[in-house]
């Protein structure tokens, strides 16, 4: 009567588990991206309604730039800044989101565009790429501050 596993044995249940871990582990990290960008999602739509095509005076940028703030963001920092247009009839203010975590796997950065109407997704590196991308209405990039960016649904 034998008892106990072999060592092959062994070896192919932790080359399986292995295999399937490497399938799963960027699903899960994809996952938690998706949880923690939704507070930006949320903020940003009560937020649109508000800043939606609105010339605002520095004054009022900083005012919503405290209010994001103040919104107790959990994984990311707010703050509004002018993006030139060169188009002096259009309104230059945008939102952008940094990561608060020192060393995110998937290093991004959330920016609205078109004066609060869209939403977009900045890698930062590979990772960050690859979840800009699975959050992209498009696969092909727009430059947003000379960086590429995917703009999401």
């Amino acid at each position: 009567m034998k008892n106990g596993f072999t060592l092959l044995e062994m070896l192919v249940v932790v080359l399986i588990v292995g295999i399937l871990a490497a399938v799963a582990v960027p699903y899960y990290f994809n996952a938690v991206e998706n949880a923690r960008m939704t507070e930006v999602v949320m903020l940003w739509g009560r937020q649109k309604n508000f800043a939606i095509g609105q010339f605002m005076s520095q004054e009022q940028a900083d005012r919503l730039t405290k209010r994001l703030q103040k919104a107790n963001l959990k994984h990311y920092t707010g703050q509004v800044i002018c993006r030139p247009t060169g188009d002096a009839n259009k309104p230059c203010w945008e939102a952008v989101f940094t990561q608060t975590d020192a060393n995110p796997h998937a290093a991004y950065q959330l920016s609205t565009t078109e004066n609060f109407a869209r939403l977009a997704c900045i890698p930062l590196n590979g990772a960050g790429e690859n979840f800009c991308q699975t959050q992209a209405d498009d696969d092909t990039p727009v430059t947003l501050d000379g960086k590429e960016a995917y703009l999401i649904r």
